[in-house]
């Protein structure tokens, strides 16, 4: 095949892949061909009864788990997908149950129903279609597909293969908008090419880009940035930020859509109910089968280059945002601390992230801490 073909090849087969993550962000099923044999796969958060009705009648049907769940059911899945054998008699409320949309009533599974699954399997491809989807990462699996209409399909080996690159951003547009804690913002928002994630870049004032420059990594929160939400401390973060860039003549805010440190808002939400009922916010995510931070920060990356910034002083906490920058290039020659004020709601939120995801804070909550 000559070098042309290969490189046209690979373009579709990952047009497949993305196709099939959009498939199933819509609640439909896709299928995942292999040559030891092809089978269906859904979303358990978008599963219906008649959907896994018409799956048992397919043949025998799986749920498709990921590591942190399955470990929460008692079951070790020795580090990549595990599978819990169903039966006729089990009912949609069971299967939301396993996958932790409920909360468990009963037994877990019994050793003999779990199945683990190699890392090279169709399992582990779905799971990867599924985080790749910003969804919960649990799966029905079944032998033929049950929905109507064309069903479209990837196959193991490019689902496996496929890496959703969110470093290619395209500049959709620019305009200045003034904002309550500064008069001189300029918005630029990039859509990543391979999905419709969205991510902006305010310039508040006029940063010297010759100097290094202040900057902010913001991840998107709708219950703190938009609602006030006294649970966290992001929309304290991001207006403080703001006032304070102005003050000291211009800096950058990179806000990234990456909500729940990337595992989407509703499965955010239902971190939420989680920490109601006793679990820390690391805990939580766990607890759904995701890791303690999903985000990726390869669109900043290429944001700063955009904005021909290159040397930052970075505001945050958070010393992976630190390493994660030099990783993919730029010069961070600086930190600067981004401070909140704690309160009842979020003071227990902010010693975990102190505690066990490393953030720099005081030890002490007061009305100023670091978050």
């Amino acid at each position: 095949m000559t070098r042309s073909r290969e490189r046209s090849k690979q373009m579709t087969d990952s047009l497949a892949v993305e196709r099939c993550v959009v498939e199933l962000q819509r609640g439909r099923e896709v299928v995942l061909t292999d040559p030891s044999g092809n089978c269906s796969v859904t979303l358990i958060e978008s599963l219906t009864p008649e959907m896994l009705a018409a799956a048992k009648k397919s043949g025998q049907c799986q749920l498709i788990l990921a590591e942190n769940r399955a470990r929460a059911l008692g079951h070790d899945s020795d580090g990549g997908a595990a599978m819990i054998n169903l039966d006729d008699a089990t009912q949609l409320d069971a299967v939301l149950q396993l996958a932790g949309l409920q909360t468990l009533e009963g037994a877990a599974p019994a050793r003999d129903q779990w199945e683990n699954a190699p890392r090279e399997s169709a399992a582990t491809a779905a799971l990867k279609l599924a985080r790749q989807a910003h969804t919960l990462p649990a799966l029905l699996k079944y032998p033929l597909p049950v929905g109507p209409g064309s069903i479209l399909s990837t196959s193991v080996d490019d689902a496996l293969r496929h890496e959703a690159d969110t470093s290619r951003l395209m500049l959709l547009s620019r305009t200045r908008i003034p904002l309550a804690g500064a008069d001189s913002v300029e918005l630029a928002v990039f859509r990543e090419r391979h999905g419709s994630a969205e991510h902006v870049a305010l310039t508040v004032g006029r940063p010297d880009a010759s100097k290094p420059v202040t900057v902010r990594l913001h991840s998107s929160c709708f219950t703190g940035d938009i609602l006030g939400s006294l649970r966290c401390d992001c929309g304290e973060q991001l207006s403080g930020a703001i006032t304070k860039m102005a003050a000291a003549g211009g800096g950058v805010i990179l806000y990234l859509s990456q909500e729940g440190r990337g595992i989407g808002l509703a499965s955010k939400l239902r971190a939420y109910q989680l920490q109601d009922e006793g679990l820390d916010t690391l805990e939580a995510n766990e607890h759904l089968g995701f890791g303690e931070d999903d985000r990726q920060y390869q669109a900043a990356n290429t944001m700063l280059k955009a904005l021909d910034i290159q040397r930052i002083r970075l505001m945050t906490n958070n010393p992976l945002k630190i390493e994660a920058l030099r990783q993919e290039g730029i010069d961070v020659v600086d930190r600067l601390p981004s401070h909140a004020p704690v309160n009842m709601h979020n003071a227990r939120y902010l010693e975990t992230k102190r505690t066990r995801a490393g953030h720099l804070l005081h030890s002490e909550c007061s009305a100023e801490t670091l978050v």
